[in-house]
């Protein structure tokens, strides 16, 4: 198989031998910042991790919430210093009803995410001299794992590192072997949402390493609950995010990780985000067994969307509580939880407060309410699952049952596709409107193999919002469909 200069290499679905686990570890990874010295006896690391892990696992909190029906809110936090980071969690800890129902993301700052290290350490520099944050989130490469391991101490609930863009491992290395139990498995997400540069092939010989990672901890005593996000720009169709999700679980389930946490980002219609869900959680399970991975277990959650919010702060809280209502309806574990601060900067420790203060009197207001099974979700349910297997066989087809090669392929190909991403080798064909009800349908599918059904599907819904806006969908309304929850009325900018 030729996947072209650009792919520059051929990698396959296959889990990593010991002996090239630790090849890589010692020559690539370990080396990447001289935090990573710290790091260099993994049985010690993996000890230490499962004393500091105790009680507070990402993996066991999920599952026991998944069976008990419950839901957990997931604020995100992040300071250029460990002092202001553990502060914020402290904070709001203390000040909402987060423990025990709660768990934490904790983001990186910029530069550590471009693996930037000695800029990072600059920001670090200014921040003590400012006496503020001057990163937008927190360097934990530059601290290390002794500094990890102090946030872990002072937090009462799980923690997550998001393990964004190219090159996460050695920040892997780190959060995991200072009892955080949760980190990120991403290869399509992670250059569709981060890159310009990386080749797909290089991102899943990465990501691949982060996998077993978590694998090993796991298998030693120590789980993971990895996440399996498909996030993507914040503009993609639903059938996309959920084949993004679905194709990373199988290439998480080859290096062995048993737990993941599929993490969808939410476009804000209650019908197809719940539908999204409820496909991408079916399928993955079910392509898992088809290869043998009997073992993992999925737990769902939702990512509050990623587009423009609005400055407004009753218009901002009104997107909090109406993102935390949609996986409340599906019934769903995960709420990760945004804050009316990010239309302008990171959330501060009194803004994630008040939307963990905002998601806990929506738990209380809608009990065990659930929507239930109607026609609208069954067929969009239909609709979503087609688009999904359509591109699950292909790849399977193309890369003769390696969904590593299949998925390289169809980039290189172009019937991978999506919009919005800064990624280079994306073709950038496709283009999304919303409908009458404000979900997410294609335009133009581009060269996506989409059933016939499914385009129709599309095409019958778009029309329904021409007819009521009297107007033709066109790329005009693509753009406007952008900035649709960010732009208020007229009236009410007063």
């Amino acid at each position: 198989m030729f996947f072209g200069a650009e792919m520059n290499q051929i990698i396959r679905n296959e889990k990593l031998s010991d002996e090239e686990f630790f090849k890589i570890r010692n020559e690539e990874v370990l080396s990447q910042w001289e935090t990573g010295k710290a790091l260099s006896d993994l049985d010690e690391c993996i000890a230490a991790a499962k004393e500091l892990s105790q009680g507070k696992n990402y993996a066991d909190k999920l599952r026991q919430a998944k069976q008990d029906g419950r839901h957990i809110m997931i604020p995100q936090f992040g300071r250029a210093l460990t002092e202001y980071t553990i502060e914020g969690l402290e904070y709001v800890e203390a000040e909402t009803a987060l423990v025990p129902d709660g768990a934490w993301s904790i983001f990186p700052d910029s530069y550590t995410r471009k693996n930037d290290y000695q800029k990072a350490a600059t920001g670090i520099e200014r921040s003590r001299e400012e006496g503020m944050s001057m990163l937008n989130g927190w360097p934990v490469v530059n601290f290390g794992v002794e500094e990890a391991r102090r946030i872990r101490k002072a937090s009462r609930l799980p923690l997550h590192l998001v393990i964004a863009d190219e090159d996460g491992r050695l920040a892997a290395e780190t959060i995991l072997a200072a009892g955080w139990t949760g980190s990120s498995v991403r290869s399509l997400q992670g250059v569709l949402a981060h890159s310009k540069q990386n080749p797909l092939t290089e991102q899943i010989r990465i990501d691949q390493y982060v996998a077993r990672l978590a694998a090993i901890y796991t298998e030693k005593g120590v789980p993971q609950c990895s996440w399996n996000p498909s996030n993507l720009t914040g503009y993609d169709s639903a059938g996309f995010r959920s084949f993004v999700c679905v194709s990373e679980s199988l290439l998480a389930a080859e290096q062995g990780v048993k737990f993941q946490f599929i993490e969808h980002g939410l476009n804000m219609n209650l019908v197809q985000d719940i539908a999204m869900i409820r496909v991408t959680e079916k399928l993955a399970y079910e392509y898992c067994a088809r290869f043998g991975y009997t073992d993992v277990e999925f737990i769902t959650g939702a990512f509050p969307f990623l587009g423009a919010w609005p400055p407004g702060e009753d218009a901002a809280n009104a997107m909090i509580a109406w993102n935390a209502m949609i996986p409340i309806m599906g019934g769903f574990p995960g709420l990760i939880l945004k804050c009316q601060d990010e239309a302008f900067a990171t959330p501060t420790k009194e803004g994630m407060a008040r939307s963990v203060r905002l998601a806990r009197h929506m738990l209380t207001l809608m009990g065990t309410q659930r929507l239930p099974a109607n026609e609208k979700l069954a067929q969009e349910e239909a609709m979503i699952e087609l688009e999904v297997r359509t591109l699950m066989e292909k790849c399977l087809e193309i890369g003769d049952g390696d969904m590593v090669i299949g998925l390289c392929a169809g980039v290189e190909a172009g019937w991978i596709d999506t919009m919005v991403t800064p990624w280079k080798y994306n073709p950038g064909k496709v283009l999304v409107v919303r409908d009458a009800e404000n979900a997410v349908r294609y335009l133009d599918s581009g060269d996506i193999p989409l059933p016939k059904e499914v385009k129709e599907y599309h095409r019958e819904k778009i029309a329904e919002r021409e007819k009521r806006d009297r107007r033709q969908a066109d790329f005009d309304m693509v753009v406007e469909d952008i900035q649709f929850a960010s732009i208020l009325p007229q009236a009410n900018r007063q």
